[in-house]
Protein backbone atom coordinates (compact mmCIF):
# COMPACT_ATOMS: atom_id res chain seq x y z
CA UNK A 1 0.00 0.00 0.00
CA UNK A 2 1.88 3.02 -1.29
CA UNK A 3 1.29 6.59 -0.12
CA UNK A 4 0.10 7.48 -3.63
CA UNK A 5 -2.31 4.57 -4.04
CA UNK A 6 -6.10 4.69 -3.89
CA UNK A 7 -5.90 2.05 -1.17
CA UNK A 8 -3.92 4.43 1.01
CA UNK A 9 -6.36 7.28 0.45
CA UNK A 10 -9.24 5.01 1.45
CA UNK A 11 -7.29 3.76 4.48
CA UNK A 12 -6.52 7.32 5.57
CA UNK A 13 -10.10 8.53 5.07
CA UNK A 14 -11.49 5.70 7.22
CA UNK A 15 -8.85 6.25 9.93
CA UNK A 16 -9.44 10.01 9.96
CA UNK A 17 -13.15 9.49 10.63
CA UNK A 18 -12.59 6.81 13.27
CA UNK A 19 -9.83 8.83 14.96
CA UNK A 20 -12.00 11.86 15.64
CA UNK A 21 -15.08 9.78 16.49
CA UNK A 22 -13.19 7.64 19.02
CA UNK A 23 -12.88 8.69 22.69
CA UNK A 24 -9.56 10.29 23.67
CA UNK A 25 -8.48 7.27 25.71
CA UNK A 26 -8.74 4.95 22.67
CA UNK A 27 -7.08 7.13 20.03
CA UNK A 28 -3.49 6.14 20.79
CA UNK A 29 -4.34 2.43 20.67
CA UNK A 30 -6.31 2.98 17.44
CA UNK A 31 -3.34 4.77 15.90
CA UNK A 32 -0.93 2.01 16.95
CA UNK A 33 -3.20 -0.71 15.53
CA UNK A 34 -3.80 1.19 12.28
CA UNK A 35 -0.05 1.73 11.88
CA UNK A 36 0.65 -1.99 12.21
CA UNK A 37 -2.08 -2.73 9.63
CA UNK A 38 -0.50 -0.22 7.24
CA UNK A 39 2.94 -1.74 7.88
CA UNK A 40 1.67 -5.20 6.91
CA UNK A 41 0.02 -4.06 3.67
CA UNK A 42 2.89 -1.73 2.74
CA UNK A 43 5.84 -4.03 3.39
CA UNK A 44 4.46 -7.49 4.19
CA UNK A 45 5.38 -9.86 7.00
CA UNK A 46 9.12 -9.10 6.87
CA UNK A 47 8.61 -5.40 7.47
CA UNK A 48 6.04 -6.05 10.20
CA UNK A 49 8.32 -8.53 12.00
CA UNK A 50 11.31 -6.19 11.76
CA UNK A 51 9.30 -3.19 13.02
CA UNK A 52 7.78 -5.13 15.92
CA UNK A 53 11.24 -6.42 16.87
CA UNK A 54 12.72 -2.90 16.86
CA UNK A 55 9.78 -1.59 18.87
CA UNK A 56 9.80 -4.30 21.55
CA UNK A 57 13.56 -4.38 22.06
CA UNK A 58 14.00 -0.61 22.40
CA UNK A 59 10.85 -0.14 24.52
CA UNK A 60 11.79 -2.89 26.97
CA UNK A 61 15.48 -1.93 27.10
CA UNK A 62 14.64 1.74 27.77
CA UNK A 63 12.30 0.75 30.61
CA UNK A 64 14.93 -1.55 32.14
CA UNK A 65 17.61 1.14 31.79
CA UNK A 66 15.51 3.60 33.73
CA UNK A 67 14.68 1.00 36.39
CA UNK A 68 18.27 -0.17 36.78
CA UNK A 69 20.06 1.19 39.81
CA UNK A 70 23.60 0.79 38.49
CA UNK A 71 25.53 2.28 35.59
CA UNK A 72 26.67 -1.18 34.58
CA UNK A 73 23.07 -2.42 34.38
CA UNK A 74 21.96 0.60 32.33
CA UNK A 75 24.87 0.12 29.94
CA UNK A 76 24.11 -3.57 29.53
CA UNK A 77 20.52 -2.91 28.48
CA UNK A 78 21.50 0.04 26.31
CA UNK A 79 24.29 -1.64 24.38
CA UNK A 80 22.36 -4.89 24.12
CA UNK A 81 19.38 -3.25 22.38
CA UNK A 82 21.69 -1.01 20.34
CA UNK A 83 23.75 -3.90 19.00
CA UNK A 84 20.69 -6.04 18.30
CA UNK A 85 19.06 -3.39 16.14
CA UNK A 86 22.27 -2.30 14.45
CA UNK A 87 22.95 -5.98 13.80
CA UNK A 88 19.64 -6.39 11.97
CA UNK A 89 20.36 -3.24 9.95
CA UNK A 90 23.91 -4.38 9.13
CA UNK A 91 22.90 -7.88 8.04
CA UNK A 92 19.97 -6.74 5.90
CA UNK A 93 21.60 -3.72 4.27
CA UNK A 94 25.39 -3.93 4.53
CA UNK A 95 26.50 -7.55 4.68
CA UNK A 96 26.75 -7.79 0.91
CA UNK A 97 28.59 -4.46 0.82
CA UNK A 98 31.35 -5.82 3.06
CA UNK A 99 31.47 -9.07 1.09
CA UNK A 100 31.68 -7.17 -2.21
CA UNK A 101 34.39 -4.87 -0.82
CA UNK A 102 36.31 -7.87 0.51
CA UNK A 103 36.16 -9.60 -2.86
CA UNK A 104 37.34 -6.45 -4.65
CA UNK A 105 40.23 -6.08 -2.19
CA UNK A 106 41.07 -9.75 -2.66
CA UNK A 107 41.28 -9.26 -6.42
CA UNK A 108 43.65 -6.32 -5.98
CA UNK A 109 45.84 -8.32 -3.58
CA UNK A 110 45.51 -11.44 -5.76
CA UNK A 111 44.03 -13.43 -2.91
CA UNK A 112 40.81 -15.39 -2.83
CA UNK A 113 37.98 -14.03 -0.66
CA UNK A 114 36.06 -17.00 0.82
CA UNK A 115 32.51 -15.53 0.85
CA UNK A 116 29.97 -14.98 -1.92
CA UNK A 117 27.27 -12.31 -1.98
CA UNK A 118 23.97 -13.30 -0.39
CA UNK A 119 20.40 -12.80 -1.53
CA UNK A 120 19.11 -10.54 1.25
CA UNK A 121 16.39 -7.92 0.81
CA UNK A 122 16.06 -5.29 3.53
CA UNK A 123 12.55 -4.72 4.90
CA UNK A 124 10.88 -1.57 3.59
CA UNK A 125 11.84 1.59 5.51
CA UNK A 126 14.31 -0.26 7.75
CA UNK A 127 16.87 2.56 7.91
CA UNK A 128 14.27 5.15 8.87
CA UNK A 129 12.53 3.43 11.77
CA UNK A 130 15.76 1.89 13.06
CA UNK A 131 17.36 5.33 13.46
CA UNK A 132 14.19 6.66 15.06
CA UNK A 133 13.96 4.00 17.77
CA UNK A 134 17.71 4.12 18.41
CA UNK A 135 17.44 7.88 18.82
CA UNK A 136 14.79 7.29 21.48
CA UNK A 137 17.01 4.72 23.19
CA UNK A 138 19.95 7.14 23.27
CA UNK A 139 17.77 9.99 24.55
CA UNK A 140 16.61 7.82 27.45
CA UNK A 141 20.23 6.82 28.11
CA UNK A 142 21.26 10.48 28.24
CA UNK A 143 18.30 11.42 30.40
CA UNK A 144 16.89 13.90 27.87
CA UNK A 145 13.55 12.09 27.86
CA UNK A 146 11.75 9.61 30.11
CA UNK A 147 11.19 6.00 29.11
CA UNK A 148 7.64 5.40 27.90
CA UNK A 149 5.91 2.90 30.19
CA UNK A 150 2.94 2.14 27.90
CA UNK A 151 3.68 -0.21 25.02
CA UNK A 152 0.65 1.07 23.08
CA UNK A 153 1.83 4.66 23.37
CA UNK A 154 5.37 3.77 22.35
CA UNK A 155 4.09 1.69 19.42
CA UNK A 156 2.10 4.69 18.22
CA UNK A 157 5.40 6.60 18.13
CA UNK A 158 7.72 3.97 16.67
CA UNK A 159 5.20 2.63 14.14
CA UNK A 160 3.36 5.85 13.22
CA UNK A 161 2.41 4.94 9.67
CA UNK A 162 3.09 8.17 7.66
CA UNK A 163 6.77 8.12 8.66
CA UNK A 164 7.51 4.43 8.14
CA UNK A 165 8.34 4.34 4.45
CA UNK A 166 10.37 7.51 3.86
CA UNK A 167 10.62 9.27 7.22
CA UNK A 168 11.03 11.88 8.59
CA UNK A 169 13.17 10.57 11.47
CA UNK A 170 11.31 11.98 14.47
CA UNK A 171 12.46 12.59 18.04
CA UNK A 172 10.30 11.17 20.81
CA UNK A 173 10.68 14.27 22.97
CA UNK A 174 9.31 16.47 20.19
CA UNK A 175 6.60 14.21 18.85
CA UNK A 176 5.03 13.15 22.16
CA UNK A 177 3.77 16.70 22.72
CA UNK A 178 1.09 16.29 20.05
CA UNK A 179 1.00 12.51 19.57
CA UNK A 180 -0.64 11.81 22.93
CA UNK A 181 -2.39 15.15 23.48
CA UNK A 182 -6.17 15.38 23.68
CA UNK A 183 -7.57 16.61 20.39
CA UNK A 184 -10.76 17.82 18.84
CA UNK A 185 -11.64 18.08 15.17
CA UNK A 186 -9.93 21.21 13.83
CA UNK A 187 -11.24 22.22 10.41
CA UNK A 188 -8.22 24.41 9.66
CA UNK A 189 -5.65 21.73 10.48
CA UNK A 190 -7.54 19.05 8.53
CA UNK A 191 -7.92 21.25 5.43
CA UNK A 192 -4.28 22.38 5.64
CA UNK A 193 -3.28 18.73 5.88
CA UNK A 194 -5.35 17.78 2.83
CA UNK A 195 -3.88 20.68 0.86
CA UNK A 196 -0.38 19.49 1.66
CA UNK A 197 -1.26 15.94 0.63
CA UNK A 198 -2.51 17.24 -2.73
CA UNK A 199 0.70 19.23 -3.20
CA UNK A 200 2.71 16.08 -2.48
CA UNK A 201 0.70 14.17 -5.10
CA UNK A 202 1.38 16.97 -7.61
CA UNK A 203 5.13 16.82 -6.97
CA UNK A 204 5.28 13.05 -7.23
CA UNK A 205 2.82 12.23 -10.02
CA UNK A 206 3.07 15.30 -12.26
CA UNK A 207 6.73 16.30 -11.95
CA UNK A 208 8.81 13.44 -10.54
CA UNK A 209 7.38 10.69 -12.72
CA UNK A 210 7.99 12.74 -15.88
CA UNK A 211 11.54 13.55 -14.87
CA UNK A 212 12.05 9.83 -14.21
CA UNK A 213 11.33 8.98 -17.87
CA UNK A 214 14.09 11.31 -19.09
CA UNK A 215 16.54 10.19 -16.41
CA UNK A 216 15.95 6.47 -16.97
CA UNK A 217 16.51 6.84 -20.71
CA UNK A 218 19.96 8.39 -20.32
CA UNK A 219 21.20 6.62 -17.20
CA UNK A 220 19.77 3.29 -18.39
CA UNK A 221 21.94 3.48 -21.52
CA UNK A 222 24.77 5.74 -20.40
CA UNK A 223 27.25 4.28 -22.89
CA UNK A 224 25.19 5.77 -25.74
CA UNK A 225 24.70 9.28 -24.40
CA UNK A 226 27.44 11.81 -23.75
CA UNK A 227 28.06 15.48 -23.13
CA UNK A 228 25.09 17.64 -22.23
CA UNK A 229 22.73 14.66 -22.40
CA UNK A 230 24.31 13.55 -19.13
CA UNK A 231 24.21 17.06 -17.69
CA UNK A 232 20.56 17.50 -18.67
CA UNK A 233 19.59 14.08 -17.28
CA UNK A 234 21.43 14.83 -14.03
CA UNK A 235 19.57 18.12 -13.56
CA UNK A 236 16.33 16.25 -14.27
CA UNK A 237 17.34 13.66 -11.67
CA UNK A 238 17.97 16.39 -9.10
CA UNK A 239 14.39 17.57 -9.54
CA UNK A 240 13.07 14.01 -9.80
CA UNK A 241 14.66 13.06 -6.49
CA UNK A 242 13.60 16.29 -4.78
CA UNK A 243 9.98 16.15 -5.92
CA UNK A 244 9.84 12.42 -5.17
CA UNK A 245 11.29 12.66 -1.66
CA UNK A 246 9.76 16.00 -0.65
CA UNK A 247 6.47 14.88 -2.22
CA UNK A 248 6.49 11.86 0.08
CA UNK A 249 7.21 14.22 2.99
CA UNK A 250 4.30 16.47 2.03
CA UNK A 251 1.94 13.49 2.00
CA UNK A 252 3.27 12.17 5.32
CA UNK A 253 3.23 15.57 7.03
CA UNK A 254 -0.19 16.37 5.58
CA UNK A 255 -1.64 13.13 6.95
CA UNK A 256 -0.01 13.85 10.30
CA UNK A 257 -1.34 17.42 10.41
CA UNK A 258 -4.87 16.26 9.60
CA UNK A 259 -4.64 13.93 12.62
CA UNK A 260 -3.43 16.82 14.80
CA UNK A 261 0.10 15.37 15.16
CA UNK A 262 3.21 17.43 14.49
CA UNK A 263 6.19 15.77 12.80
CA UNK A 264 9.55 17.28 11.96
CA UNK A 265 10.06 19.06 8.64
CA UNK A 266 12.54 17.36 6.33
CA UNK A 267 13.05 19.92 3.55
CA UNK A 268 13.47 23.69 3.35
CA UNK A 269 13.84 24.75 -0.31
CA UNK A 270 17.32 23.14 -0.57
CA UNK A 271 18.08 24.26 -4.13
CA UNK A 272 18.10 27.88 -2.94
CA UNK A 273 21.05 27.10 -0.65
CA UNK A 274 24.15 29.27 -1.07
CA UNK A 275 26.66 26.60 0.06
CA UNK A 276 26.91 22.83 0.41
CA UNK A 277 26.75 23.16 4.22
CA UNK A 278 23.54 25.16 3.93
CA UNK A 279 22.19 22.68 1.39
CA UNK A 280 22.50 19.89 3.95
CA UNK A 281 20.75 22.04 6.54
CA UNK A 282 17.83 22.20 4.11
CA UNK A 283 17.89 18.69 2.55
CA UNK A 284 16.90 15.60 4.56
CA UNK A 285 17.04 17.73 7.69
CA UNK A 286 16.14 14.99 10.17
CA UNK A 287 18.90 12.65 8.94
CA UNK A 288 21.48 15.44 9.22
CA UNK A 289 20.46 16.41 12.76
CA UNK A 290 20.32 12.73 13.81
CA UNK A 291 23.84 12.09 12.51
CA UNK A 292 25.23 15.22 14.16
CA UNK A 293 23.57 14.60 17.53
CA UNK A 294 24.22 10.85 17.80
CA UNK A 295 27.40 10.33 15.74
CA UNK A 296 29.38 13.55 15.21
CA UNK A 297 29.12 15.37 18.56
CA UNK A 298 29.58 12.23 20.73
CA UNK A 299 32.63 11.39 18.62
CA UNK A 300 34.19 14.82 19.18
CA UNK A 301 33.56 14.51 22.93
CA UNK A 302 35.09 11.03 23.18
CA UNK A 303 38.39 10.59 24.99
CA UNK A 304 40.17 9.32 21.88
CA UNK A 305 39.16 12.37 19.83
CA UNK A 306 40.19 14.71 22.64
CA UNK A 307 43.63 13.06 22.69
CA UNK A 308 43.88 13.42 18.90
CA UNK A 309 43.19 17.14 19.30
CA UNK A 310 45.83 17.52 21.99
CA UNK A 311 48.47 15.82 19.84
CA UNK A 312 47.53 17.86 16.79
CA UNK A 313 47.81 21.15 18.70
CA UNK A 314 51.26 20.17 19.97
CA UNK A 315 52.55 19.37 16.49
CA UNK A 316 50.69 21.93 14.34
CA UNK A 317 49.95 24.74 16.77
CA UNK A 318 46.69 25.74 18.39
CA UNK A 319 45.06 27.35 15.34
CA UNK A 320 45.66 24.48 12.91
CA UNK A 321 45.68 21.62 15.41
CA UNK A 322 42.24 22.31 16.86
CA UNK A 323 40.66 21.73 13.43
CA UNK A 324 42.16 18.26 12.92
CA UNK A 325 39.75 16.30 15.20
CA UNK A 326 36.81 18.21 13.71
CA UNK A 327 37.86 17.36 10.15
CA UNK A 328 38.45 13.71 11.07
CA UNK A 329 35.06 13.63 12.77
CA UNK A 330 33.50 15.07 9.61
CA UNK A 331 35.06 12.28 7.54
CA UNK A 332 33.47 9.70 9.87
CA UNK A 333 30.18 11.59 9.80
CA UNK A 334 29.97 11.83 6.03
CA UNK A 335 31.15 8.25 5.52
CA UNK A 336 28.25 7.21 7.78
CA UNK A 337 25.79 9.43 5.90
CA UNK A 338 26.89 7.88 2.60
CA UNK A 339 26.72 4.36 4.02
CA UNK A 340 23.21 5.02 5.35
CA UNK A 341 22.05 5.76 1.81
CA UNK A 342 23.05 2.28 0.67
CA UNK A 343 25.62 -0.48 0.85
CA UNK A 344 27.66 0.63 -2.16
CA UNK A 345 30.70 2.82 -2.66
CA UNK A 346 28.83 5.07 -5.09
CA UNK A 347 26.66 6.25 -2.17
CA UNK A 348 29.60 6.60 0.20
CA UNK A 349 31.35 8.81 -2.37
CA UNK A 350 28.41 10.66 -3.95
CA UNK A 351 26.25 11.22 -0.87
CA UNK A 352 29.02 11.28 1.70
CA UNK A 353 32.73 11.83 1.16
CA UNK A 354 32.35 14.17 -1.82
CA UNK A 355 30.23 16.54 0.26
CA UNK A 356 32.73 16.20 3.09
CA UNK A 357 35.44 17.35 0.68
CA UNK A 358 33.32 20.31 -0.46
CA UNK A 359 32.73 21.49 3.11
CA UNK A 360 36.27 21.02 4.42
CA UNK A 361 37.81 22.58 1.29
CA UNK A 362 35.44 25.53 1.58
CA UNK A 363 36.41 26.09 5.20
CA UNK A 364 40.13 25.82 4.46
CA UNK A 365 39.89 28.27 1.55
CA UNK A 366 37.57 30.73 3.26
CA UNK A 367 40.29 33.35 3.85
CA UNK A 368 41.48 33.03 0.23
CA UNK A 369 37.95 33.52 -1.10
CA UNK A 370 37.51 36.55 1.16
CA UNK A 371 40.67 38.14 -0.22
CA UNK A 372 39.49 37.49 -3.79
CA UNK A 373 36.22 39.28 -3.04
CA UNK A 374 38.15 42.26 -1.75
CA UNK A 375 40.58 42.33 -4.70
CA UNK A 376 37.85 42.12 -7.34
CA UNK A 377 35.40 44.31 -5.35
CA UNK A 378 32.70 41.65 -5.44
CA UNK A 379 29.43 42.80 -3.89
CA UNK A 380 28.05 39.95 -1.81
CA UNK A 381 24.75 41.61 -0.86
CA UNK A 382 23.25 41.80 -4.36
CA UNK A 383 20.91 39.35 -6.09
CA UNK A 384 23.44 38.36 -8.78
CA UNK A 385 25.93 37.09 -6.19
CA UNK A 386 23.27 35.12 -4.31
CA UNK A 387 22.15 33.63 -7.63
CA UNK A 388 25.75 32.69 -8.42
CA UNK A 389 26.07 31.00 -5.00
CA UNK A 390 22.88 28.98 -5.51
CA UNK A 391 23.85 27.89 -9.04
CA UNK A 392 27.37 26.97 -7.90
CA UNK A 393 25.97 24.89 -5.03
CA UNK A 394 23.45 23.20 -7.31
CA UNK A 395 26.24 22.31 -9.76
CA UNK A 396 28.38 20.76 -7.00
CA UNK A 397 25.43 18.82 -5.63
CA UNK A 398 24.60 17.52 -9.11
CA UNK A 399 28.07 15.98 -9.37
CA UNK A 400 27.15 13.96 -6.29
CA UNK A 401 23.83 13.02 -7.88
CA UNK A 402 25.72 11.41 -10.79
CA UNK A 403 27.22 8.92 -8.31
CA UNK A 404 23.83 8.49 -6.59
CA UNK A 405 21.96 7.61 -9.80
CA UNK A 406 24.64 5.79 -11.79
CA UNK A 407 24.59 1.97 -11.60
CA UNK A 408 28.07 1.86 -10.05
CA UNK A 409 31.02 3.97 -8.96
CA UNK A 410 32.90 3.07 -12.12
CA UNK A 411 29.91 4.02 -14.29
CA UNK A 412 29.61 7.37 -12.49
CA UNK A 413 33.26 8.22 -13.20
CA UNK A 414 32.79 7.24 -16.86
CA UNK A 415 29.69 9.43 -17.12
CA UNK A 416 31.45 12.42 -15.58
CA UNK A 417 34.23 12.04 -18.13
CA UNK A 418 31.78 11.62 -21.03
CA UNK A 419 29.80 14.64 -19.80
CA UNK A 420 32.59 17.03 -20.85
CA UNK A 421 31.62 16.76 -24.54
CA UNK A 422 30.03 20.15 -25.53
CA UNK A 423 27.12 19.02 -27.74
CA UNK A 424 25.04 22.16 -27.16
CA UNK A 425 22.94 21.56 -30.28
CA UNK A 426 20.79 18.98 -28.48
CA UNK A 427 18.81 21.87 -26.98
CA UNK A 428 17.78 23.17 -30.42
CA UNK A 429 17.52 20.18 -32.77
CA UNK A 430 14.74 18.30 -30.98
CA UNK A 431 17.03 15.64 -29.48
CA UNK A 432 15.55 16.08 -26.00
CA UNK A 433 12.14 15.02 -27.33
CA UNK A 434 13.62 11.61 -28.16
CA UNK A 435 14.32 10.72 -24.54
CA UNK A 436 10.90 9.23 -23.82
CA UNK A 437 8.58 12.23 -23.43
CA UNK A 438 6.64 13.73 -26.33
CA UNK A 439 6.20 17.49 -26.67
CA UNK A 440 2.99 17.77 -24.57
CA UNK A 441 4.43 15.72 -21.70
CA UNK A 442 7.71 17.60 -21.90
CA UNK A 443 5.80 20.89 -21.70
CA UNK A 444 3.78 19.70 -18.70
CA UNK A 445 7.02 18.75 -16.94
CA UNK A 446 8.57 22.18 -17.57
CA UNK A 447 5.39 23.97 -16.43
CA UNK A 448 5.29 21.75 -13.32
CA UNK A 449 8.86 22.79 -12.45
CA UNK A 450 7.90 26.44 -12.99
CA UNK A 451 5.02 26.05 -10.52
CA UNK A 452 7.38 24.36 -8.06
CA UNK A 453 9.89 27.21 -8.36
CA UNK A 454 7.13 29.81 -7.89
CA UNK A 455 5.76 28.11 -4.77
CA UNK A 456 9.25 27.69 -3.32
CA UNK A 457 9.97 31.40 -3.90
CA UNK A 458 6.70 32.31 -2.20
CA UNK A 459 7.60 30.08 0.74
CA UNK A 460 10.80 32.03 1.30
CA UNK A 461 9.06 35.38 0.88
CA UNK A 462 6.12 34.63 3.18
CA UNK A 463 8.36 33.03 5.81
CA UNK A 464 10.31 36.29 6.03
CA UNK A 465 6.95 37.92 6.78
CA UNK A 466 6.18 35.36 9.50
CA UNK A 467 3.58 33.45 7.51
CA UNK A 468 3.27 30.59 5.01
CA UNK A 469 1.78 29.85 1.59
CA UNK A 470 -1.28 28.06 2.96
CA UNK A 471 -1.89 30.78 5.53
CA UNK A 472 -1.69 33.47 2.85
CA UNK A 473 -3.97 31.46 0.59
CA UNK A 474 -6.51 31.06 3.38
CA UNK A 475 -6.72 34.85 3.58
CA UNK A 476 -7.75 35.23 -0.08
CA UNK A 477 -11.27 35.40 -1.47
CA UNK A 478 -13.30 32.20 -1.53
CA UNK A 479 -13.57 32.02 -5.35
CA UNK A 480 -9.84 32.54 -5.88
CA UNK A 481 -8.97 29.91 -3.27
CA UNK A 482 -11.19 27.25 -4.75
CA UNK A 483 -9.98 27.95 -8.28
CA UNK A 484 -6.47 27.13 -7.05
CA UNK A 485 -7.64 24.10 -5.06
CA UNK A 486 -9.52 22.63 -8.03
CA UNK A 487 -6.66 23.58 -10.34
CA UNK A 488 -4.22 21.56 -8.21
CA UNK A 489 -6.63 18.64 -7.95
CA UNK A 490 -7.36 18.48 -11.67
CA UNK A 491 -3.67 18.90 -12.51
CA UNK A 492 -3.00 15.70 -10.55
CA UNK A 493 -5.98 13.89 -12.09
CA UNK A 494 -5.37 15.01 -15.68
CA UNK A 495 -1.58 15.14 -15.83
CA UNK A 496 -0.48 12.70 -13.13
CA UNK A 497 1.15 9.38 -14.03
CA UNK A 498 -0.96 6.70 -12.35
CA UNK A 499 -3.64 4.08 -12.96
CA UNK A 500 -3.81 0.39 -13.99
CA UNK A 501 -0.56 -0.94 -15.35
CA UNK A 502 1.49 1.99 -14.07
CA UNK A 503 3.39 1.88 -10.81
CA UNK A 504 4.01 5.38 -9.52
CA UNK A 505 4.04 4.09 -5.96
CA UNK A 506 7.72 3.41 -5.48
CA UNK A 507 9.41 6.33 -3.74
CA UNK A 508 13.16 6.43 -4.31
CA UNK A 509 14.13 6.87 -0.66
CA UNK A 510 11.95 4.06 0.64
CA UNK A 511 14.72 1.71 -0.51
CA UNK A 512 17.24 3.41 1.76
Amino acid sequence: MSLTSFHFLFFFAVLLCLYYLAPDRLRTALLAAASLVFCYFAGGKRMLASLVFATLTTWYAAARMEASGTKRGRNAWFYGALLLNLGVLAVCKYLNFFIYTGRAAGELLKREFPFDELSIAAPLGLSFYTLQVLGYLMDVSRGTCKAEKSLARYTAFSCFFPQLVTGPINRYGDMEKTLYAKKHFDYKQVTFGLQRIAWGFFKKLVISERMAVLVNTVYGDYQTYSGLYIGFATVCFAFQLYTDFSGAMDIALGVSQALGIRMAENFDTPFFASSVSEYWRRWHITLGTWMKDYVFYPLLKSERWIRIGERARKRLGKKRGKKIPTYLGMVVLWFTVGLWHGGAWKYIVGSGLLHCFYIIFGQMMESVFQKMKEIFHIRTECFSYRLFQSLRTFFLVCIGFVFFRAPSLRAALAMLKAGLYPNVWIFTDGSLLKLGLDAPDFTVGILGLAVLLLVSSLQLKFRAEGSGVREKLAGQNLVFRWILYYGLLFAVILFGFYGPGYDAGQFIYQNF
